[in-house]
């Protein structure tokens, strides 16, 4: 017997060495190609949360493998087979329940998926396969998810190329493990071939896959065969279970070749029985009965001891098969473990060399910070100086450019060949100590001090009286009141059309309201202020101006007689009769010396 397996490419090759073992040749033709299918962050995320995980096969576990979802600790796992298992605890680290019957009836048979009311089930698949479990599972009630991460798609070969390559090869018997293998076999134009397709054998997996064989492609039950799981053991099993027995058939051929030549050896005898008396023919008749009896009896001994026979050296052909499969499979596990250690070893390599690099670009990235660390110092360096230079002979801020060139010091002091700087860092800072409290500071802080007071002086304004009432301007009944009346009602006509407001004190400006007070205080301080930076400027004409201003706005619009509007007369007064002088440049020492270091 001659059969095709059509499971994918690699999928069949080690039940085809099984099969050859018992002397069945194979066909290994892949009708169908395994297509991985993107799977996004949304239909992962059930997995993450599920309670059930069901795996329809080795393909759902290995597809779903490579995107390395995270499983909750209390989920349970679900397998078709125990192949599907295996690699579920290989992929995994997880013990997968496996029903006793390897298909969709008996996974839904099992205890743990009768009560899954509410439960978050996820089923991990190929596309458009197992379509019965989650009618069942939703029908129960659970909380039903896909995650299909695969897809089966016919072999780019196609049917008829397939089907007259088993016509030529004598192909009595098919291996079929999916609905999806049928379609792609069955899919043929050419009535020839696909008569001869429908006269073959098929062997099962399922009797979903079975009754679809019938349904769909009118097979007969007698040319279908079903195995107890999609496992190469049972598809052996079925197998060699179900081959067409050839015994009665040989034996009838061998009856009608046989029967005439008994007829030519009888025919002797017929032509004698008038010569013969009843007794010897009885007589004859009895030995001839007991002669075939005992020869019955031999041959019935002999077949049996030649089937003993044959069973034996059946037994050592398959131990002699399996002491060589046994061989192959050390061979081959050796030659693995060779290949594990060579790719260690690579491996090995492949991180030392890619160390090596790491910590090369690791040395040259530090250099160039290194670099660039030197450069921002010494722009820095010349910062420090600049400033110095500027507070010493601009702004006259000894104190000021004493904290800068001590900042300059702790920044080259970590440096090498620094000696000269600091000798003259430290020649600069005494020089700065030794230099007398400038004057032009001192009236500047004068200015500070009476700009802070100007919004605080008292203006020369007056306050408005309240209005007046009279406390009686009601009129009265009494006709001796006419006079008291008569000027009561003058008062009120005085009063809707003449408002009059008498002051008890003499007024020299006119009342100022809120708006006017705020530009008189921002006069007196907009004077001070251009006192204080002419000042900084050594602008001596616009500082006495300024300060002129100052005097003549307080001596208008404030109140004089207040001491502090008193103070701050007299001390503008003693500012006007002042001068300030400018000192002399001073010569540093650190510019020159930390230039010569630079360079």
């Amino acid at each position: 017997m001659k059969l095709a397996i059509t499971r994918p490419a690699g999928k069949g090759t080690l039940l085809a060495q099984q099969l050859e073992a018992q002397g069945v040749q194979c066909d290994c033709t892949p009708v169908l190609e395994l297509v991985k299918l993107p799977v996004s962050e949304a239909e992962l995320a059930p997995i993450v949360d599920a309670e059930q995980l069901i795996f329809i096969s080795q393909d759902a576990v290995h597809y779903l493998a490579q995107h390395q979802p995270d499983f909750s600790p209390d989920c349970q796992f679900f397998a078709v087979g125990e192949q599907t298992a295996a690699a579920i605890e290989a992929c995994f680290g997880r013990r997968a329940r496996v029903p006793k019957q390897h298909d969709s009836e008996g996974l839904l048979a099992l205890p743990e998926l009768q009560q899954v009311e509410d439960k978050r089930v996820v089923v991990v698949k190929g596309r458009g396969g197992r379509t019965l479990i989650s009618q069942i599972l939703k029908q129960r009630g659970a909380s039903l998810s896909h995650c299909v991460v695969y897809e089966r798609i016919p072999a780019a070969t196609g049917s008829d190329i397939w089907l007259d390559h088993w016509q030529r090869q004598g192909i009595d018997g098919i291996v079929i493990t999916s609905n999806a293998a049928i379609d792609a076999i069955f899919n043929t134009q050419q009535s020839e071939l696909l008569n001869w397709l429908s006269s073959r054998r098929f062997y099962l997996v399922s009797q979903r896959s079975a009754e679809y064989l019938r349904e769909q492609y009118a097979i007969e039950d007698k040319q279908i065969a079903i195995s107890a799981g999609a496992d190469n053991d049972a598809l052996l099993a079925c197998i060699m279970d179900n081959q067409p027995r050839q015994g009665g058939t040989m034996t009838e051929q061998q009856q009608s070749h046989s029967g005439p030549q008994s007829s030519g050896k009888a025919a002797k005898p017929a032509a004698v029985s008038d010569k013969v008396s009843k007794t010897a023919v009885l007589a004859l008749l009895v030995a001839l009965a007991s002669g075939a009896g005992a020869a019955g009896v031999y041959y019935l001994g002999q077949q049996q001891l030649t089937q003993y026979q044959q069973a034996v050296a059946q037994l050592n052909r398959d131990n002699q098969q399996l002491r060589q499969a046994l061989s192959a499979s050390e061979q081959t596990l050796a030659a693995l473990n060779t290949q594990v250690s060579q790719r260690e070893q690579q491996v090995e390599k492949q991180l030392s060399a890619q160390t090596q690099q790491l910590e090369q670009r690791l040395k040259s990235t530090l250099q160039a910070a290194k670099k660039q660390l030197g450069g921002a110092q010494k722009a820095e360096i010349n910062a420090l100086i600049r400033s110095a230079e500027f507070q010493a002979n601009i702004q006259r801020h000894y104190l000021a450019a004493g904290a800068t060139l001590t900042r300059l010091h702790d920044l080259v002091r970590s440096q090498s060949n620094t000696t000269a700087v600091q000798t003259a860092i430290a020649a600069d800072l005494a020089l700065l100590k030794a230099q007398p409290k400038p004057q032009q500071e001192a009236l500047y802080l004068d200015l500070h001090g009476y700009i802070s007071q100007a919004d605080k002086l008292p203006l020369q304004v007056m306050t408005k009286p309240a209005q007046q009432h009279s406390e009686r301007s009601e009129l009265t009944e009494q006709v001796s009141d006419w006079k008291a009346n008569a000027w009561r009602s003058w008062l009120k006509i005085q009063d809707q059309f003449i408002k009059v407001r008498s002051h008890d004190k003499p007024v020299i400006d006119p009342l100022l309201d809120g708006e006017e007070q705020q530009l008189i205080r921002a006069q007196l301080s907009s004077y001070l202020r251009q006192a204080q930076t002419a000042l900084m400027q050594h602008q001596q004409s616009v500082y006495f101006t300024a300060l002129e201003g100052a005097s003549a706005t307080l001596a208008r619009y404030y109140r004089t007689q207040n001491s502090a509007v008193a103070a701050m007369q007299t001390g503008l007064k003693v500012l006007q009769q002042q001068e300030f002088a400018t000192q002399g440049v001073l010569e540093l020492q650190t510019p020159q010396a930390v230039k010569e270091w630079l360079q």
